[in-house]
């Protein structure tokens, strides 16, 4: 998955969790969800690990998933969330936790258990044949139904949100205070 299935997809899933079991909760109990930070959690790994591991460290690590696609990044994330939520009512840290952990999920990184249980089978990371990654990108967009169905869904998903927030004349509130 490159970009627009990380989003909508994961979008699509906080949005059903919002709207199914947050919404239920009482306004005491209740910290808004800013959905820019689900935006930004849900590629944050790649955000991470592809200038470090692809560009600026690619002789030393040979793989472009590197430190923010572990579980350990994403739990990090989420345990310094849940602090901030009970301490100063602030989701968004968690959210973008949660968001990363999406990431993982769609990237499939179960395959890779070196990578996401980082740490725990050494500190450095396995080499992955990177090749030309962005070339190696575009044919599986072009001939990968596992690929491109994600992209296509997750690029749905967000032109509703957009369409939906331009015909609510919506669009300044989702930028100054992340409602979808």
């Amino acid at each position: 998955m490159i970009f627009f299935g990380h989003l909508g997809i994961t979008t699509a899933v906080i949005k059903v969790y919002d709207n199914i079991f947050y919404n239920k909760k009482t306004v005491i109990e209740k910290v808004p969800i800013d959905y820019r930070f689900i935006l930004i959690g849900s590629i944050l790994p790649d955000i991470i690990d592809k200038p470090i591991g692809a560009y600026f460290f690619r002789s030393t690590f040979h793989n472009s998933r590197v430190f923010a696609h572990t579980l350990l990044f994403s739990t990090i994330l989420m345990l310094w969330g849940v602090y901030l939520l009970i301490k100063r009512r602030n989701n968004n840290v968690l959210l973008l936790g949660m968001s990363s952990l999406m990431h993982l999920i769609l990237d499939s990184m179960w395959l890779y258990p070196a990578i996401l249980l980082w740490p725990y089978f050494g500190l450095k990371f396995p080499a992955r044949a990177e090749g030309n990654w962005i070339q190696g990108n575009i044919d599986r967009l072009l001939t990968d139904p596992t690929y491109f169905l994600p992209e296509i869904i997750g690029f749905i998903i967000i032109a509703y949100y957009f369409i939906k927030l331009i015909r609510n004349k919506q669009v300044m509130e989702f930028i100054k205070q992340g409602k979808l």
